[in-house]
């Protein structure tokens, strides 16, 4: 029941997802068939309906769900509504208060329903703040050293703080923890990049090795091997560029290259010793709990540990290559070291394809060394007989091999070198896809002759992905639409045949795949925001009627008592917090018409530039004449550029205004003169908040090519929106 239950909900959740999306879609291309009225009031009367639906849907047995759904759709909606009283006064695009307003409305929703998407909705947004609130998107900031590595300290301190909360239960959220603690390392990790940072990176190496110490010593206690495992994908990227730095600022002579190779073998034994170490590892959940629950945690554990063999074996490779082949470089002296090379790749091939009974992450990682060492001296030498000895190695490999891991490992460098061989040959990347494409279905096919074993399981599933990710690649690299169009069948065919087979696996990479083409090589390259706005709601409709339907023919009885769900969506504060919301965007919208209505209107010489909003569609930015004020006249007595500032306009001539001077409040206002309000910015510009004009999808070009001044209407306390942009005067 609870899977049919999960069904259900999944349905619900990607059909309002499907008309959310639309709706952001729809508003973002910005339709000029719609005035600002028809724009806000369906807006507004959805926010209100959405949050009447959860009301109603909160008394009704088995509907928690759908109520906190509505709730949530409530919770975007109003943030949507941001997004188009900002598009349609010309409101900066992707400010920093837009997404402050709209965290603060999700913190609030989150406070009232004890439900996580919310909080992951309210993490998001208030990122995006503060990153915006540094380095917005307007102009560019030119922080000192000690400024930003204090902006992204405070940052990493916010969401190490909030990984705590989670940990010690004070808020919800595994999915908050996680991303809290990923970018918690990833900034540490960044803050101690030595090019970045120079005078500074050394403090924060300092604090990259106590933090993953802290990390491990926290971990290995409480037996958690996926907080284990992103801890050790953290130290290897730490460690890669560790060593990049070490090659780029050290003379890269014998003892480095030396040294490096120690490390990297110390690497290699101690990465074989810790995943040991991890596989032992029991967590107390697991040791008490049912039999799901077990073999729960042991398939976890399996991926675990087959995710730290790869990436030891992929840091150990890296380090290892460039160490070696430095290494031997300098120790023979050579002009043309390829020989040496090739050998020395042949050699550890060979090798370790014999030594069977070594570590697997000690031999794979001096096989992957051995591998990438040959493979690229025969490139560079167009050794294509060498490279065919590597071919035969790897297909060994994956004939020899045991696990299935290991197997579709060396079937991918296979791959890779049969593809390369075939290139050197053909000279022609459409023919080598084409080949290797053609290829793969027969692979596939052929598992049907080999006995029962994870060989045949092998043979199957590699020739089969790899059909679907050669053929995805060539759609791209032949650029016809025959290949488009067939690949489009034999994806649906094979859907439909995972499905009929009852391959769970296979038909949900095959739905990837679909879903992987169709969106990233015709949704979000050909169509237009307005198509993908009615195809989503399509979408939506469709999937909410079918689940629908679904569930009232097949489910029996509902889940939970009326009792259960009654009420928390019902209360005072629930129904205050969505007035606030609605008398919020009533303020915004009343402030703007007021200033549109009876502000002074001012024209100002504008340079315009083409990017889009991150979800409000097309825009052009503009850059004014009178945005940097004192020009080449900057002297040691201009004010401060930083902090808000006001300054007066002149009205010349030609119509045009112009900068005249700073104002403060002892400055008399002469005829044909007004206060802009504005903040610094770097470089001596000043930012009046007029710096962004919305525009139909697809027009921004000719906006560029044809506006030269900007009408923008003045209001009497110095805040200002743009009305038009215009080619000439008036």
């Amino acid at each position: 029941m609870k899977t049919q239950s999960f069904g259900y909900n999944a349905g619900y959740t990607l059909g309002c997802s499907s008309l959310l999306a639309s709706l952001v879609y729809f508003f973002a291309s910005n339709w000029g068939s719609l005035d600002r009225w028809q724009k806000f009031a369906p807006i507004m009367i959805l926010l209100a309906a959405l949050y009447g639906l959860s009301v109603y849907l909160a008394g009704r047995p088995g509907r928690q769900f759908l109520s906190r759904l509505s709730l949530f759709s409530c919770c975007i909606t109003f943030g949507v509504a941001l997004l188009v009283i900002g598009q349609t006064y010309n409101s900066h695009a992707d400010s920093y208060a837009l997404y402050a307003v709209w965290c603060a409305a999700s913190i609030v929703f989150a406070l009232q329903v004890n439900w996580q998407p919310f909080t992951v909705l309210a993490y998001i947004l208030g990122t995006l703040a503060y990153w915006l609130y540094f380095f917005p998107n307007t102009g560019f900031v030119d922080y000192e050293d000690v400024e930003a590595i204090g902006i992204l300290s405070l940052l990493a301190f916010i969401n190490g703080l909030l990984y705590y909360l989670v940990r010690t239960n004070r808020l919800r959220g595994a999915f908050l923890a996680a991303t809290a603690f990923t970018v918690l390392n990833g900034i540490v990790i960044l803050l101690s990049n030595s090019f970045a940072y120079e005078d500074y990176a050394q403090i924060f190496n300092v604090a990259a090795v106590v933090l993953f110490a802290v990390w491990v010593r926290l971990f290995i206690r409480e037996a958690n091997q996926p907080y284990l495992l992103g801890t050790g994908l953290f130290v290897s990227v730490y460690l890669i560029m560790k060593y990049i730095e070490l090659l780029l600022h050290f003379e890269a002579g014998e003892s480095f290259f030396i040294l490096s190779l120690l490390f990297a073998g110390l690497f290699i034994w101690g990465s074989a010793k810790w995943i040991q170490y991890v596989k032992s590892l029991v967590p107390p959940d697991d040791a008490d709990g049912g039999e799901d629950q077990k073999e729960s945690g042991k398939a976890l554990r399996h991926w675990i540990v087959r995710v730290l063999t790869i990436t030891a074996i992929f840091v150990g490779t890296v380090i290892g290559a460039v160490s070696l082949i430095g290494f031997l470089i300098l120790i023979f002296d050579l002009e043309e070291p390829l020989n040496v090379l090739n050998g020395a790749g042949l050699f550890l091939t060979i090798a370790m394809t014999a030594a069977r009974k070594l570590n697997p992450v000690i031999r794979y990682s001096l096989l992957s060394i051995g591998l990438c060492i040959g493979v690229g001296s025969a490139l560079f030498d167009e050794f294509t007989l060498l490279l065919l000895v590597y071919l035969v190695v790897c297909a060994l490999m994956f004939t020899f091999a045991t696990g299935l891991a290991e197997r579709s490992m060396f079937f991918a460098a296979a791959v890779t070198i049969a593809g390369l061989w075939l290139f050197m040959l053909l000279d022609d990347t459409v023919q080598v896809l084409l080949l290797l494409t053609c290829v793969m279905p027969v692979i596939s096919w052929l598992h049907r002759f080999v006995p029962v074993g994870t060989f045949r399981s092998a043979m199957r599933w590699c020739g089969y992905y790899s059909f679907l990710t050669l053929f995805l690649l060539l759609t791209f690299a032949s650029q016809r639409y025959e290949y488009d169009l067939l690949y489009f069948i034999v994806l649906l065919a094979c859907i439909v045949g995972a499905h009929r087979l009852g391959e769970r696996a296979a038909y949900r990479v095959t739905f990837g795949f679909w879903t992987l083409f169709v969106f990233w090589k015709y949704y979000d390259t050909a169509w237009k925001l307005l198509h993908k706005s009615w195809s989503l709601a399509l979408i939506g409709c469709l999937l909410l009627l079918v689940t629908y339907w679904l569930e009232r023919k097949f489910r029996n009885a509902p889940e939970e008592r009326l009792s259960d769900i009654r009420p928390r969506v019902r209360s005072f504060w629930m129904a205050a917090v969505v007035v606030a919301c609605l008398m919020l965007l009533s303020v915004q919208i009343g402030r703007s018409e007021t200033i549109l209505a009876r502000g002074e209107t001012v024209y100002l010489e504008l340079l315009p530039l083409d990017p889009r909003s991150l979800l409000q569609g097309d825009y052009v930015q503009l850059r004014y004449t009178v945005s940097e004020p004192f020009g080449r006249d900057w002297t040691d007595n201009t004010p401060e550029e930083s902090g808000k500032v006001s300054v007066v306009l002149a009205r010349s001539p030609s119509g045009v205004y112009q900068f005249k001077q700073l104002y403060d409040k002892s400055y008399a206002l002469q005829p044909g003169e007004v206060v802009l309000n504005g903040k610094w910015r770097s470089w001596r510009t000043i930012e009046y908040g007029i710096e962004h004009f919305f525009v139909p999808e697809g027009t921004g070009m000719d906006v560029e090519r044809t506006a030269k001044y900007a009408e923008v209407k003045v209001a009497s306390n110095g805040d200002a929106l743009v009305a038009r942009l215009l080619p000439n005067l008036p």
